[in-house]
């Protein structure tokens, strides 16, 4: 009789571990296209279904909320791209590098019915700068090389936004982020991993993107 409960129990548990496994296969599916109905920023939309999608490679400058007020360009950002996609049917390409953002957010390249990539306008146009992070994404080169582009021509933010300069900025290696030099953040980099950059152009054109907290 114990051999026949330890059976079942072990028949249980292996059912269990298939759907479980099974569920979990099948839950990731992304979808290859879909109608925009929700833009909140520069770089994030909704599809219908309640699908949330955020551009990969590329951040935009936030929008006020929660109290906090819109970065420069961030609202100039979000009318770009809104006027691109909401309301529009687009299709979602992936890079297998990078899937889900930490918030669980789908990352893609999004394409509009013309064949335009909006991560890459967006870029090419001042609207945001590339967000680089160490797994690396397929269009990396190709969307360093639309920012520098968009930087000597002082395209969008490059040109509309002053910031304060700084005598230098320091990056880390590991994160892809850079700080101005009394930055917490900035100062607490291990030395192994820190590089230092003379000009906030150097350190985007090297792939770097700028801290959150700071805003270098």
């Amino acid at each position: 009789m114990v051999t026949i409960k330890k059976a079942l129990a072990c028949v249980t548990t292996i059912l269990l571990w298939t759907v479980l496994t099974t569920s979990g296969s099948t839950a990731f599916d992304p979808p290859g296209e879909g109608r925009v109905v929700a833009v909140f920023d520069g770089d994030t939309i909704m599809l219908e279904g309640g699908i949330k999608v955020r551009y990969l490679g590329i951040d935009t400058p936030e929008v006020e909320h929660d109290d906090n007020p819109a970065d420069c360009f961030g609202p100039e950002a979000a009318r770009a791209n809104a006027s691109m996609v909401m309301g529009k049917r687009v299709k979602l390409r992936y890079d297998p590098a990078q899937l889900r953002d930490r918030h669980g957010r789908l990352l893609a390249y999004v394409y509009l019915s013309d064949g335009r990539c909006v991560n890459e306008v967006l870029i090419r146009d001042g609207y945001g700068w590339v967000l680089r992070k160490p797994e690396g994404f397929q269009k990396l080169l190709h969307f360093l090389d639309l920012q520098r582009s968009a930087i000597k021509q002082k395209k969008g933010l490059w040109g509309a936004c002053p910031v304060k300069a700084e005598p230098f900025y320091v990056g880390n290696r590991r994160s892809f982020v850079f700080h101005r030099p009394s930055c917490p953040f900035g100062r607490s980099i291990s030395p192994r991993n820190a590089v230092k950059f003379i000009t906030r152009e150097d350190a985007f054109n090297q792939g770097f993107h700028p801290c959150r907290r700071c805003k270098p």
